[in-house]
């Protein structure tokens, strides 16, 4: 998540908090709200950043250095992140399609019920930098095949396949959208080859580097500690 100053709608200078893929702006340190900087249905202008100094006080209070301070609300809903994350990784599954996951670990802390759910945007935005972080994230010397992976909250970035991640077919030409497996990427003679299981289909099958790369999908990073 990046963080810049911004003009609010009555000249007063915000912490501004955004997405740090899109630079969309997601809410402000206070508890003004995005509104207090953009209208409704309008696009951040970028004129609206600015080098000038915090004067919201509650902005400038979120960024005091006093430990008496009220919690950033940046920081506090990256805490409630790193929870719903872990209780997601609990189920055993990659987390990132794991709808079912992240809403019962969301449930369980809390976090759609005030006061946590005003800071269910900033929460879900860093879920994404976490969840990018381990889509982009695979052992050295992994053979480097890049893939389309789609952020949670939006953007597209290529992402490193390893081994453990779960694809899907690009079936926009074909309508084949069936998941795989990676269980293997090797350097060959011909290049890079990756063996793939897809589901309900007991034999393996071979595919060559530039092919996944213009074939697939990434969906998640395999587990951490898998």
């Amino acid at each position: 998540m990046d963080q810049n100053n911004v003009t609010g709608n009555r000249g007063e200078i915000h912490d501004g908090l955004f997405n740090s893929h899109t630079g969309f702006l997601i809410d402000l340190a206070c508890d003004a709200g995005r509104y207090a900087v953009v209208r409704h249905y309008e696009h951040l202008d970028p004129a609206r950043i600015t080098d000038a100094p915090l004067s919201c006080p509650s902005c400038k209070a979120a960024n005091s250095t006093d430990p008496a301070a009220p919690p950033h609300r940046g920081r506090a809903a990256l805490e409630h992140a790193k929870a719903v994350l872990a209780r997601a990784d609990q189920r055993g599954y990659p987390p990132p399609l794991d709808d079912e996951g992240l809403r019962l670990a969301f449930e369980a802390l809390g976090v759609d019920h005030p006061p946590a759910s005003t800071l269910y945007p900033l929460i879900r935005e860093h879920l994404t930098d976490m969840l990018t972080d381990r889509a982009l994230s695979v052992p050295n010397g992994v053979p480097s095949v890049l893939v389309e992976y789609t952020r949670y909250t939006g953007g597209t970035l290529q992402a490193p396949v390893g081994v453990g991640d779960r694809l899907m077919h690009d079936g926009i030409a074909s309508g084949n959208w069936s998941r795989v497996r990676v269980d293997a990427i090797e350097d060959t003679p011909d290049g890079v080859v990756v063996t793939v299981t897809e589901k309900d289909w007991p034999h393996p099958r071979k595919w060559t580097g530039p092919d996944i790369t213009r074939w697939f999908l990434k969906l998640d990073r395999a587990p951490i500690n898998s």
